[in-house]
């Protein structure tokens, strides 16, 4: 029992600094990639996706019309290879949908810009910005029936509405009677926007509600945002701090989506991390079980490096906080140099390195592939699929890959039943000591 519960901590020690190292891996490159803010900016997206308003949110006022600063070539250069590097990991490391004008706009809001941090984007968003930036960003696309009549007047014939039609040159004359006397017509101020304006802004006595009503009533009927809304801001919301509850659930429900989806993906890249490392440290859990019960001096040094591993907790991956904590790429690094470190010195023949295997089926196949690309590579290759090949390495891939903490509370409870020893053994008086038999100690 004592040895088969020293090669069980032996092997657990193992699988946890394999997924410390995983997971630092992974931090660091999720830092360095900005995959947080590249999730955030795909589920954005995914929300604001609709074919029906890109026409129109192109046609709105922003970055487009003003002419943008003149910069260096090696500053266009820089900036045209992040680009390139965003679409890389965009279609490849995390595919998700195309571009929306929407929400490119949305992003270059005042309230969302100020967020960004890095050469993405922000990596988390409020949701009272995120619905102030929405709405502010709406009130300003020229919306096809944004000057229009309200609803119950737009289309209207006057047979319908019951007032009288006004005559032809009566409503052609009377701006232009007010205007020759210097004074313009309300009609005329109303009809002609201000320059490089796409509406007037609305009057300050305008109920906001009313006016969000408005905005997704102008929006194109066909519009799947525009119905998502108007389910949102219904009929039974009275007042705009309903509307803005309501519209910030919408959000925090796609952020916990968002949550999820990044958690899955982080479980994707942790996994292939966990295989390429146990391929490279050969990492082989059943040939490390058989040195462990042979070795008593490897099994004792493995128990006293245990102990010590047991007395400091990992750190927690951003990954399980959802989308609202950064990477802390410089403790990633450490925290993963510090793994390395003991892994190396636990001297349980655990070293990084690919050897072609001794034997192989095919000599034949081999060494023609070998005048091609060269024996080095040949060699590489062949030891990479023969530790493929090995279910030592596969199952400890698949263990490395279940995440730091849970390795971290079962060596505890491992190291804590082997300080306790063992039981005592009942207690049983001589014969003749007394009736009462069943005393224990």
């Amino acid at each position: 029992m004592g040895t088969t519960l020293d090669i069980a901590i032996g092997l657990v020690s193992v699988f946890f600094l394999l997924s410390v190292l995983c997971s630092a891996i992974h931090e660091a490159l999720a830092g360095v990639l900005r995959l947080r803010a590249i999730n955030l900016a795909q589920s954005i997206e995914i929300m604001l996706a609709d074919s029906e308003l890109d026409a129109h949110v192109k046609q709105s006022p922003g970055a487009a019309d003003t002419a943008a600063p003149k910069s260096s070539p090696l500053e266009q250069v820089m900036k045209r290879a992040a680009r390139r590097a965003v679409e890389l990991v965009r279609t490849r490391v995390m595919p998700g949908p195309l571009p929306s004008p929407l929400a490119a706009k949305l992003r270059e809001h005042p309230l969302i810009k100020d967020l960004k941090y890095g050469w993405v984007g922000p990596s988390y968003i409020p949701s009272h910005a995120f619905v102030a930036a929405l709405i502010d960003t709406l009130r300003h696309v020229p919306w096809p029936d944004s000057a229009a009549a309200p609803p119950a007047q737009a289309g209207a014939t006057p047979s319908q509405t019951g007032a009288a039609p006004a005559p032809a040159g009566d409503a052609a004359s009377a701006p232009l009677q007010q205007a020759s006397d210097g004074v313009p017509s309300p009609q005329a101020s109303a009809a002609a926007p201000a320059q490089g304006e796409i509406a007037a802004a609305p009057s300050r006595d305008e109920d906001p509600l009313d006016e969000l009503k408005q905005i997704i009533r102008s929006m194109p009927p066909k519009s799947d945002l525009r119905r998502a809304l108007a389910t949102i801001v219904d009929s039974t919301v009275k007042d705009m701090r309903e509307a803005n509850i309501r519209l910030e659930r919408w959000f925090n429900d796609a952020m916990d989506r968002a949550a999820g989806r990044y958690k899955r993906r982080a479980q994707l890249i942790i996994s292939a991390t966990a295989l390429v490392l146990c391929v490279g440290f050969n990492a082989d859990s059943i040939r490390l079980a058989g040195a462990l019960s042979r070795d008593a001096v490897v099994r004792a040094r493995l128990i006293a490096a245990a102990q010590e591993i047991a007395k400091s907790p990992p750190r927690a991956a951003p990954q399980a906080g959802g989308t609202n904590q950064n990477e802390d790429i410089m403790a990633a690094i450490a925290e993963g140099s510090g793994a390395r470190s003991r892994l190396a010195g636990l001297d349980i023949e655990i070293t990084w390195g690919v050897k072609a295997p001794e034997h192989t089926s095919v000599p034949k196949l081999w060494s023609a592939i070998a005048a091609i690309l060269g024996q080095g590579i040949v060699g590489w290759i062949r030891g990479v699929l023969d530790r493929l090949m090995t279910p030592g390495i596969l199952i400890t891939a698949a263990a490395a890959s279940l995440g730091a903490p849970f390795w971290f509370d079962l060596l505890n409870k491992l190291v804590n039943l082997r300080t306790v020893g063992k039981s005592p053994e009942p207690y049983e008086p001589p014969k003749g000591a007394g009736p009462d038999s069943s005393v224990t100690r």
